[in-house]
């Protein structure tokens, strides 16, 4: 599996820096909301349970790095 900084040079060689920044930020605050919204259900169901600790700038980075790499 790629590393954060591997996944992110890829991401700016297919869309630039600023489009890469702007992407992965949108993509963590995503993560984020997702996040915080899953732990105010009254009874947590499946993942949500049981869910460990997520790095969350992980997950946007490989969101974004999904998407971009299939259409470049």
């Amino acid at each position: 599996m790629n590393t954060k900084k591997e996944m992110m040079e890829s991401i700016i060689k297919a869309v630039g820096g600023p489009e890469a920044r702007s992407l992965v930020l949108n993509a963590y605050n995503a993560e984020i909301v997702s996040n915080r919204l899953s732990r105010m259900e009254t009874k947590p169901a499946g993942l949500a349970a049981a869910a460990p600790k997520k790095d969350l700038l992980l997950l946007a980075i490989m969101r974004v790095h999904e998407v971009v790499m299939i259409t470049h």
